[in-house]
């Protein structure tokens, strides 16, 4: 039986409702943010409520993306900076003292969720006049966060995914085939240069291992337009849905390739303001900053592999997946060469 967007959208208020119900929230105001696997909603809760007043995100998250475990992490590993001061959002537990809700509504479509209710992130993201400052300020921030993932005792049970080879390129995260079907469908023209970038990670990653120095606990995903809020001069990471362990100079290499992609600027300018920052909260010392370059190249590939992989795995967006890929992989062919 088909269904309308509307008619899916108005069933996931529902769930929505119901997830909002196990925090004591049934009478807040919620408004409907977006939809891409996971649902987002604002919801504004007065004051005398069950949880501080003020405003919220509530995520519904994307169904057999992130295991309950992993979610649950992601919000032990949230709670754990915000009380370092990093202005990450907060997350709250439900009524029964729980990081996860599970909303069911009864409905085939959309099914059940896993739920988590976090603080609003306040700011603006910043699509055009990007500045030097603004990569000193990100770096000052990721050079704290890395600071805080290597000193912390995680709880036990703590489980997040690992971007090492196997999550980047592998069967260590899955989106729903089988990874060396998505590695072979990269198209022709691009085999060359996604294969080398494929080795050439593998071969670093060898070399440098996987001691505390070099891996550990990261974002993994801080594009500056993307997942960066700006908030009276206060950068402010958030969408840590990602987040997993995976090499500390993966993290530059996010934000970088991002950038780049942006804008087709490759000079060295935002790259050392990057890095500045980073050197007044943290050490670069050990990280193989070295692999810099490669780790650009290594999102952009990853990037690729994730667009091949959903296109086979949903056909319907495959047309989609192929205007992207072809797209990254001219930016994954001008790093090559400069590399």
């Amino acid at each position: 039986m088909s269904m309308s967007y509307h008619a899916f959208l108005l069933r996931l208020r529902k769930i929505a409702k119901i997830a909002l119900g196990e925090y004591g929230l049934e009478k807040t105001k919620l408004r409907f943010i977006t939809y891409s696997g996971n649902g987002l909603y604002q919801v504004t809760v007065p004051p005398s409520s069950a949880i501080a007043s003020g405003k919220y995100t509530l995520r519904l998250h994307q169904p057999d993306y992130m295991k309950p475990n992993f979610i649950v992490s992601e919000m032990e590993w949230l709670s754990a900076l915000h009380q370092e001061g990093i202005k990450v959002p907060m997350p709250v537990r439900n009524l029964d003292g729980e990081w996860l809700t599970v909303a069911d509504g009864g409905y085939e479509a959309p099914q059940k969720r896993n739920c988590t209710l976090i603080g609003w992130t306040e700011g603006r993201l910043l699509n055009k006049n990007i500045r030097p400052k603004h990569f000193r300020s990100l770096g000052r921030v990721m050079g704290r966060m890395h600071e805080q993932s290597r000193r912390w005792k995680r709880p036990k049970g703590f489980a997040r995914p690992h971007w090492d080879w196997e999550g980047l390129f592998g069967d260590g995260f899955s989106y729903g085939v089988p990874a060396a079907d998505a590695r072979n469908a990269i198209p022709k023209a691009h085999q060359v240069a996604f294969n080398e970038v494929l080795n050439r990670v593998r071969e670093a990653s060898e070399q440098m291992g996987k001691g505390k120095n070099v891996y550990g606990l990261i974002h993994a995903d801080l594009g500056l337009s993307d997942n960066v809020a700006f908030h009276a001069g206060e950068v402010r990471p958030f969408d840590f849905d990602d987040c997993g362990f995976g090499y500390w100079v993966f993290d530059f290499g996010v934000t970088l390739a991002q950038y780049f992609v942006d804008t087709n600027d490759t000079s060295q300018t935002m790259r050392e303001a990057l890095i500045g920052g980073y050197e007044e909260t943290a050490t670069l010392e050990g990280i193989s900053i070295e692999y810099l370059d490669l780790f650009i190249a290594a999102r952009i590939a990853q990037l690729m592999f994730f667009y091949q992989a959903s296109g086979l795995a949903h056909p319907g967006h495959m047309e989609d997946a192929k205007r992207e890929i072809n797209d990254h992989a001219k930016y994954l062919k001008d790093i090559l060469k400069k590399m």
